[in-house]
């Protein structure tokens, strides 16, 4: 009997704790119904209307906040809660372009449009890289594509003298670069947009899938996933190569001071 009770005691206990934890999201969908009615189908008004509430104790026991509740209430997929599902694919042409410096090449420039269309049309379950290296060999069976991009800015990572499957590797590290950096600025722009429970996936070929529930302005989301940043590099001098400069510049001004004040005398 006493062992019975123990586990009606728990039972009971985790009964509560359930209830418990279901009831943030009963009261974050409460919040939000009273939005959509107070919006009548304006998504601008009754997003404003979440963010004017989202600070006011929404919880009637605890006086807990919306934001609050939110942030603990029942994940809820696309197939219960509805919103977006996004497929984005990073663009490798042109990463392959600026590392070949927009190298003019007729048989480069062709064996780019050729991957691109391969790709594209599923013709090929190899990656970009992979194709636009086989692309290139067809139409320049001779042709060394260290020659194309290989710098001195980049002799660390590739050599003039590199064969065209090192090449190949320097170039896939190089887009799996690109991907990461375009994974993590996806990650920070869906946090900027404030989606709860977002599902961020790398796929293969370069593709990102992005899951966002409960959301509901498609345009507004559409524009903060495409909006592009243009990133831009300056070669600078190192501060070896700059201080002897600028140590004879300050060494100049100081004697030329230094007349100045024996004139005036």
């Amino acid at each position: 009997m006493q062992g019975k009770g123990v586990i009606k005691f728990f039972a009971i206990l985790l009964g509560i704790v359930c209830i418990y934890q279901l009831s943030f999201t009963w009261v974050a969908k409460k919040v939000e119904n009273d939005a959509r009615i107070y919006a009548k189908g304006d998504t601008a008004k009754e997003k404003s209307y979440l963010d004017s509430v989202s600070g006011l104790p929404a919880y009637p026991v605890f006086n807990h906040t919306y934001q609050y509740c939110v942030e603990r209430e029942l994940a809820l997929g696309l197939d219960l809660k509805g919103g977006m599902n996004v497929t984005m694919q990073v663009e490798l042409v042109q990463l392959v372009k600026n590392l070949s410096n927009n190298n003019p090449d007729p048989a480069f420039n062709q064996a780019l449009a050729n991957a691109n269309t391969i790709v594209k049309s599923g013709k090929s379950q190899s990656d970009y890289i992979t194709v636009f290296v086989n692309e290139y060999e067809k139409l320049n069976p001779n042709g060394r594509l260290a020659s194309i991009f290989s710098t001195k800015d980049n002799q660390a990572h590739l050599k003039f003298n590199a064969s065209n499957s090192e090449v190949e590797a320097y170039l896939k590290d190089e887009a799996n670069t690109a991907v990461e950096q375009s994974y993590t600025v996806l990650n920070t722009r869906i946090d900027q947009f404030g989606v709860t429970q977002p599902n961020i996936q790398k796929q293969q070929n370069n593709r990102i899938t992005i899951e966002l529930p409960g959301v509901k302005d498609r345009e507004r989301v559409r524009k903060l996933l495409v909006g592009t940043a243009n990133l831009e590099f300056y070669q600078t001098y190192d501060n070896l190569d700059a201080y002897p400069i600028l140590n004879s510049l300050d060494k100049l001004l100081a004697a030329k001071s230094k007349l100045t004040d024996t004139s005036k005398t």
